[in-house]
């Protein structure tokens, strides 16, 4: 008996971390002024720094990646739900002027072997209604760029 109430204690401290990383990616509007629309709240200054440096798990327009930014400002995009694939490394930094998350990643030619140059995305961050997911704006022209979640362990 004693272990089974010790198995049920653990199924239910784990089942909230479990749905949370199985869940999908929920939609997003197509640009900011209708993500404003809704209400949904952008990430602050402060919040941004409080998310990075982290591992997130990405999904866009080129597919699903998971992209660990690092202290030192440098990141890395991995290919594929579980990091499978050709490596891409850039660098990141919060700008505390227009609260934006900004990426310089190289920039990609028509090849996706091939890359001609690097290339800085900024990103307005708002928070989804569920509480684990972001959606990231891309401030130069206002259009959705990705969703992302923290990582599940790596």
């Amino acid at each position: 008996m004693r272990r089974f109430n010790v198995i049920m204690l653990a199924a239910a401290l784990l089942m909230p971390l479990s749905t949370g990383f199985a869940q999908e990616f929920p939609s997003a509007p197509p640009n900011i002024k209708e993500m404003e629309a809704k209400g949904l709240p952008r990430v602050s200054t402060e919040e941004l720094k409080g998310l990075f440096p982290s591992v997130i798990d990405l999904r866009g327009p080129t597919g699903r990646h998971i992209v660990i930014h690092n202290a030192d400002g440098t990141c890395i995009s991995k290919v594929g739900k579980h990091g499978v694939g050709q490596d891409t490394s850039g660098t990141w930094r919060i700008n505390e002027k227009n609260n934006t998350l900004c990426r310089n990643m190289p920039k990609r030619g028509r090849s996706v072997m091939t890359t001609r140059g690097q290339e800085e995305h900024c990103f307005a961050i708002f928070r989804a209604t569920d509480g684990i997911h972001f959606f990231e704006y891309d401030v130069r022209d206002g259009f959705y760029a990705h969703t992302w979640r923290k990582a599940a362990a790596q």
